[in-house]
């Protein structure tokens, strides 16, 4: 009669099961709060790709706005209303473009740095705004979560693309403007 127990190789196998199952868990436990602010990083780097396209494009100037009351970074655009013609153009949210949903750990008050140029400011009150024909400024867009996790996203003034701070193969990779004429190589291709 055998007894009534496991065998080593029922063991190992039970023990190999649950070292899978662990190994697939446990990082995403761990890690759920820095996707999330990847993720939302991702979407305001989304964001400034559609400010530099409607600057660039567009006849209209266009702004970036963060809604508090929502916890929201929303695309505007300064519109007059086809109603109303003698009245003034007022930012209105851009309705082609999705507003960017912050989440619950990054601060309403503290949790969205901006500066232009290096200099901060606070874009609850006045959206960053462009104006067509003119040199759009540097931009930069820091989230702070609570965590004390920081994601910046850059916007060149000649770029239509942000890069991130913490992607040094972005930050390499950065085009920089080069006035051919100034560098002595006026009559090369480019």
């Amino acid at each position: 009669m055998r007894n009534r127990c496991f065998t080593l190789v029922e063991m190992i196998v039970v023990m190999a099961v649950l070292a899978v199952v662990m190994a697939m868990t446990v990082p995403r436990m761990f890690g759920r709060e820095g996707r999330v602010l990847q993720l939302s990083a991702d979407r305001v780097a989304d964001l400034l790709t559609m400010f530099a396209q409607r600057e660039n494009l567009s006849s209209r100037p266009s702004g970036i706005w963060h809604d508090t009351a929502t916890h929201r970074l929303v695309l505007m655009v300064l519109d007059a209303d086809g109603a109303t013609p003698e009245q003034p153009a007022q930012w209105r949210p851009d309705r082609t473009v999705k507003p960017v949903q912050l989440p619950a750990s990054v601060d309403v008050e503290r949790g969205v740095g901006v500066s232009i140029d290096g200099t901060m400011v606070d874009i609850s009150r006045w959206p960053i705004a462009t104006e067509p024909g003119k040199r759009r400024p540097r931009i930069e867009i820091s989230l702070y979560d609570d965590d004390g996790r920081v994601k910046t996203l850059v916007l060149p003034s000649h770029a239509l693309k942000p890069y991130d701070l913490d992607d040094t193969d972005a930050v390499l990779s950065a085009r920089q403007p080069v006035d051919l004429d100034a560098a002595g190589r006026h009559r090369e291709d480019w």
